[in-house]
């Protein structure tokens, strides 16, 4: 008897049965497909998309459509599979048939795979664009799909996307390709911004930036990518893998500036190769728009890093002590101490190595040199897959000034009390003068935090009129009394 057997493919899934097992295998694979139905790899608002079929030309309602080589593996999983293991260039795109309105606030999130074959590229890119749905894509290589590459597969008008804003997530290096104008590119992994499809440093909107310090993200592996927009900070801002990578601080929402109609500017994905295998995809693609707040910044969960931080009044100098409790520090490569002046842009200005266990740890930092007004304070916890998290965010208020002088008795004869009170321990400097500007008295003084009090000796000064300065260096009160 000769064992003859059949196959059966769905999308690029391959199963191959035994005809014995024909029932099996289908009982199995329509269990699958129900139990996956309402699986999707892109959400908007909440709302699964539904990869949309029919001409090649039709983009409907809550749909979306992909260009090949790009196909859609849900319900599988939540993925779009962009490029392939084949030996040839390939250029490939993903749109969402619905426009979104940049006059809103929006976040992305979504995972890439940029696959495994080194050192082939090329990579992925987020592209906004009013060139329109769905038939347009863009070179085959080093054009991303976006933008000129090799000039082959491009659809609909010529080979760069325009207009458009392409979030590109590069893993080649083509600075060095014979161009002109040249690609304004990088040797690492990098992140960059450019418009209309034009890959120039003229058509820059955002310079090359490498994604993670050393190393390749064409390591086989997800990786998280969140893009917001804030239309009140006007500012684009990309987080990879928790941290932030690149800040656009432009009105992309201004007409005219990178889309004439910025009310609707349709979105979705890019990618290309090279003549290697390269297996890129985006998964889990969620879009949601007209939102409070925006922003990509990942917060611990409350019980996980609680931050505190006190203006401290011991010492003269303005400090300010930061405390915070971690709970199971094992997987923590470092805690990052961040300040900030406005509560959007943090800096680092200290780091703390963690103490390397399961159980609750306490820890204390004192930051010595705060600004005068508001201070913000988070912490960045990065753990040793260098994905970043963020504490709560804190605050304190330096006020550097002595206020509520009273003099007592005014006028006096003999006993002058002065009585004010001190934000903070400072080193307090008193001074009386004559109206003719003839200084008759000048003391160092350490005021408390608090209420404090000084007396003077007045019996030796003239009658007549005086002027009490009082001062710490930063600020100046004066105040007059009169000598009896």
């Amino acid at each position: 008897m000769v064992n003859v057997k059949s196959t059966i493919s769905f999308s690029r899934f391959t199963f191959t049965e035994q005809p014995s097992m024909n029932k099996l295998l289908l009982t199995i694979l329509f269990s699958v497909l129900f139990e996956f139905s309402f699986c999707q790899s892109i959400t908007t608002n909440g709302v699964s998309l539904t990869e949309t079929g029919g001409a090649p030309s039709s983009c409907l309602t809550n749909g979306f459509k992909t260009l090949w080589p790009a196909v859609d593996l849900s319900p599988f999983v939540n993925c779009i599979e962009l490029t392939t293991v084949g030996n040839s260039f390939e250029s490939s795109a993903v749109w969402a048939c619905d426009p979104i309105n940049l006059g809103q606030n929006f976040k992305v999130t979504f995972t890439a795979n940029f696959g495994s074959t080194t050192p082939a590229g090329d990579g992925i890119a987020f592209v906004l664009q009013t060139e329109g749905v769905p038939q347009v894509k863009g070179g085959q290589g080093g054009g991303i799909g976006y933008s000129y590459g090799n000039g082959a597969a491009c659809m609909s008008g010529s080979c760069p996307i325009s207009p458009s804003l392409a979030i590109e997530f590069d893993t080649y290096d083509h600075s060095s390709d014979p161009l002109t104008p040249p690609i304004n590119d990088a040797a690492c992994d990098h992140l960059s911004m450019q418009k209309n499809g034009l890959m120039d440093a003229f058509n820059t909107a955002l310079s090359p930036t490498c994604l993670i310090a050393s190393g390749s993200v064409v390591d086989g592996l997800d990786h998280n990518i969140c893009i917001s927009w804030d239309r009140t900070l006007l500012q684009l801002e990309v987080y990879f893998d928790g941290a932030s990578v690149g800040v656009l601080n432009d009105n992309i929402a201004a007409p005219f500036s990178y889309f004439f109609n910025p009310g609707s500017v349709y979105w979705g994905f890019t990618s290309a190769k090279g003549p290697a295998p390269q297996l890129q995809n985006v998964c889990n693609v969620e879009m949601q728009t007209n939102i409070v707040s925006p922003s990509c910044a990942i917060a611990l969960p409350a019980e996980s890093l609680s931050l505190i931080a006190e203006q401290n009044y011991e010492i003269t100098d303005p400090s300010v002590n930061l405390e915070w409790t971690a709970h199971g520090t094992s997987s923590v490569q470092s805690f990052e101490l961040q300040r900030s002046s406005d509560g959007v842009s943090f800096q680092t200005f200290a780091t703390i190595l963690p103490e390397n266990n399961e159980t609750d740890h306490a820890y204390y930092f004192t930051d010595g040199s705060p600004v005068l007004g508001i201070n913000y304070y988070r912490i960045r916890s990065m753990d040793y897959r260098n994905n970043s998290f963020y504490s709560n965010i804190t605050s304190v208020q330096l006020k550097d000034a002595i206020d509520d002088i009273i003099l007592f008795p005014n006028p006096v004869q003999d006993v002058l009390t002065i009585s004010f009170n001190s934000i903070g321990k400072k080193e307090i400097g008193i001074a009386i003068y004559s109206l003719v500007g003839e200084m008759l008295l000048q003391e160092m003084l350490i005021g408390n935090h608090g209420p404090n009090h000084f007396k003077v000796a007045t019996s030796d000064f003239p009658m007549g009129m005086y002027i009490l300065q009082v001062g710490n260096g930063m600020t100046v009160q004066k105040i007059k009394f009169v000598k009896e």
